[in-house]
């Protein structure tokens, strides 16, 4: 880095003079991608400047918005500390400057709040311990204050479940005391309000004008920030009314074909909702027609177990041959020649899929590991996770030719392909773990105990199991060469982007230094999700210019099985986890919303009661057949992907979802895959989804508006979505279990309607795509 010089800007709307924007209106920033907020802690916040720019060395000076002030440079000036002054606004930034050209990072305000937890129970005689959402999930000690003991939970705005261990094990609500919600899994789990008393004023979506657009205001705000691609640009106040010209920039350098404009705002209350808006050659994007798939927000993911979707050469179907081995957990068959016939039959295009997302293809073990008590089984590594190569292609899925043929039909449909890829741990019989048993974390724990499934308490050293070493990644030359074995994948392959597993059981140093060499050595949109069971503060921890651009939204999965699956006429707890999420991962976040995934069993078997909230999903997969015995589920399933296709986010469908696959947890929710003979339910269900994958596709408001709930009382959730002059309701009807959707465009409001709100002023049609649809004209108010 040169000799940075620290400058104060203080800043009300605007920080840069007439000279300067005349100086820098045609220069972008040398960030090509976008730069996520700095959440600043109430103490100094370490800033990796290397996940901003790779080169620091370029870097001039770095100037400070108002109540910003850097502290010092670590590690080697790839870093620097800063603290935010008591008085510091909500929203404020830094500018990291290069050669004269700005490039600007938002810093958002802690708002956390230290809070006891008090243990009114026999202090002196119980071993009492705390864990919930603020720890991580991990127990942790309370500690004794006179005659009780006591827990200072440090959490930001909103609402966190926890609850009490004795001895060990979990104390039983029964859902009947103060203050407790349902954990989405047949339990409750207490909470812990530190709920903001008095709103932000919010922004609204204006109207689009030559050039830019204008945007309003609830109230008065104390500061508002317009980012353009990560510079920060002018704007015309009157009121509570913005209006944005957006300047001339060249961006013949940027990796996407559509740049973003960001809004971001505070008052005294907090930091209000934001803005985003997509531009092309200087103009508001208003059609959803003219993004690709290279913009991220516009993506639906389909994940498919590779084994277990269609088996398109079968002299590569060879299963692991050992009788040890039941059927449900050895290889099916299924390979890349399978994924790319569907693609080249149009079965994705068909649905409007525009990224798959492979299961692990690298190769896997010839022979059989693990166990099931009962029935008695071994596994094969037909899912893909347990590596014995990061390289090369296992050939019971294919080989370099099949894939690079995959991959080249993906993108003539403009479909991306994404695979998952496993860096946390191999095999035993990896040549990495066979050549350097050292670079393996230890089996055992110092107090002797077997270091497997400490997901939480060990996150970063725990064994999935002993013949799966997990690797340090910690030292950075293990880092260095598993990064370099990822990085393959996105060089030699002309991938879109990561799955990446097990996400919270690796360090940031390799997150960052993937990442790093990525932008380094490719020269397109690269998308990384990952895959975080824990906090909001762990989820986000990983989220950020330098290392993912999203992770799994775990929680809200949790939250929609309770609403949903359950039919418990109460969507209390699921508003609570959407309005969290915006407040956590920002209103226009990339997270992904599941319909389920390979880890649990299936939402629909859950809805319809064949498999119970309170039983071991697993052992019930192999102990008992799990069938279909309430055709209603298939319009509960309905509801989740409405709720998946209509909120912020990536919507992911699990394979088989989109008909209704049953299944108890793995390896029962892993079936083959069915693409003929549906029953009339499943055929239903199928074009269901592909008519909401239709209208988020073809509706700006679900892929870039505001989101502001309604109403979720009496049985009955309420979603608006709105971007410019189209907004989209959405409604959720406990009281029916059927699907109704419509959209509707020509400057009226576009209304979707979920299990049917009964008024007489709607009128019914029947379009070929739907059951039943309803509609009602509203104009849009000005």
């Amino acid at each position: 880095m040169k000799n940075l010089i620290y400058v104060l800007l203080v800043f009300l709307f605007v920080s840069c003079s007439s000279n300067e924007k005349e100086q820098y209106d045609t220069r972008s920033s040398v960030i090509k991608t976008i730069t996520t907020p700095i959440y600043a802690g109430q103490d100094k916040t370490e800033v990796v400047l290397t996940d901003y720019i790779t080169d620091v060395t370029i870097i001039d000076s770095i100037t400070y918005g108002n109540g910003v002030t850097g502290v010092e440079e670590v590690d080697n000036n790839e870093s620097i500390k800063i603290i935010l002054e008591e008085n510091a606004p909500f929203v404020s930034l830094i500018t990291l400057w290069t050669d004269g050209i700005r490039n600007d990072i938002p810093v958002y305000k802690s708002m956390s709040k230290t809070i006891p937890i008090n243990y009114y129970g026999d202090a002196n005689n119980e071993n009492v311990q705390l864990k919930g959402e603020f720890t991580n999930w991990a127990p942790v000690d309370l500690e004794k204050e006179g005659n009780r003991l006591v827990y200072h939970a440090t959490v930001p705005q909103g609402k966190f479940q926890y609850i009490f261990m004795k001895n060990g094990q979990e104390e039983l609500l029964s859902g009947q005391e103060e203050d407790v919600v349902s954990n989405g899994m047949g339990g409750f789990n207490r909470v812990l309000d530190n709920s903001r008393k008095a709103a932000p004023a919010r922004l609204q979506y204006g109207e689009v004008i030559e050039s830019g657009f204008t945007f309003n205001a609830t109230g008065q705000l104390d500061n508002v920030l317009v980012l353009f691609e990560n510079q920060l640009i002018d704007f015309q106040k009157e009121g509570n009314r913005y209006q944005v010209k957006l300047p001339k920039k060249d961006f013949t350098n940027n990796i996407h074909h559509t740049q973003l404009v960001r809004v971001f705002a505070s008052d005294n209350n907090g930091r209000s909702n934001d803005l985003l808006i997509p531009v092309q050659d200087g103009h508001v994007v208003t059609e959803p027609s003219r993004l690709t798939r290279s913009d991220f927000h516009n993506q639906v993911l389909y994940f498919m177990m590779v084994d277990r979707f269609l088996d398109g050469d079968t002299s590569n179907t060879k299963p692991v041959d050992d009788p040890e081995i039941l059927p449900q957990a050895n290889y099916k068959g299924g390979d890349l020649a399978g994924v790319l016939q569907k693609l080249k039959e149009g079965y994705f295009s068909k649905m409007g899929i525009n990224t798959i997302w492979l299961s692990p293809i690298t190769q896997n073990p010839e022979g059989a590991y693990g166990l099931w008590p009962e029935p008695k089984t071994k596994f094969s590594g037909y899912h893909g996770y347990w590596p014995v190569s990061n390289t090369k292609i296992d050939y019971r899925f294919g080989d370099e030719k099949t894939l690079k043929a995959l991959i080249d039909e993906a993108h003539k449909q403009d479909v991306n392909v994404i695979l998952d890829y496993v860096a946390n741990h191999v095999h035993k019989e990896h040549p990495v773990y066979q050549e350097h048993p050292e670079w393996a974390t230890d089996l055992y724990l110092p107090d002797g105990s077997l270091n497997t499934e400490r997901w939480d308490d060990h996150r970063l050293t725990t064994w999935f199991d002993t013949f799966m070493p997990t690797l340090d990644l910690e030292n950075p030359e293990v880092t260095e060469v598993m990064v370099d074995s990822a990085l393959h994948w996105v060089t030699n392959y002309q991938l879109d982007g990561f799955r990446h597993d097990a996400t919270k059981h690796v360090p940031e140093l390799y997150w960052r230094t993937l990442t790093k060499k990525i932008k380094e050595q490719t020269n397109r949109p690269i998308y990384q999700i990952g895959e975080t069971y824990g906090s909001y503060d762990l989820i986000r921890s990983y989220v950020s210019t330098g290392m993912l651009d999203a992770q799994f939204d775990f929680n809200m999965y949790d939250a929609a099985v309770s609403a949903f699956a359950k039919a418990d006429n109460s969507y209390g707890n699921l508003t609570e986890i959407l309005q969290k999420g915006l407040d956590y991962y920002g209103y226009h976040h990339l997270m992904g919303n599941i319909s389920g995934n390979q880890d649990r069993a299936r939402f629909i078997s859950y809805a319809s009661g064949d498999v119970k909230f309170e039983e071991d999903a697993k052992a019930a997969g192999w102990t008992r057949d799990i069938g279909m015995s309430d055709e209603s589920s298939y319009g509960r399933l309905a509801m989740l992907h409405a709720f998946n296709m209509t909120i912020p986010g990536v919507p992911v469908i699990y394979y088989g979802d989109e008909y209704g696959s049953i299944g108890a947890n793995d390896p029962d929710n892993r079936r083959m895959m069915k693409f003929d003979n549906l029953s009339s339910n499943e055929q239903e269900l199928k074009n269901q989804v592909k008519s909401l994958v239709y209208l988020r596709r073809n509706s700006m408001s679900l892929l870039y508006g505001d989101t502001e709930i309604l109403s979720d009382a009496n049985g009955i959730l309420g979603i608006k979505r709105t971007y410019f002059n189209e907004t989209t309701y959405i409604f959720f009807n406990e009281n029916k279990i059927s699907l109704n959707a419509y959209k509707r465009n020509d400057k009226e409001e576009v209304k979707i309607v979920i299990n049917g709100i009964e008024d007489p002023n709607y009128i019914q049609v029947k379009p070929e795509s739907f059951t039943i649809v309803q509609t009602k004209k509203v104009p849009i108010k000005q």
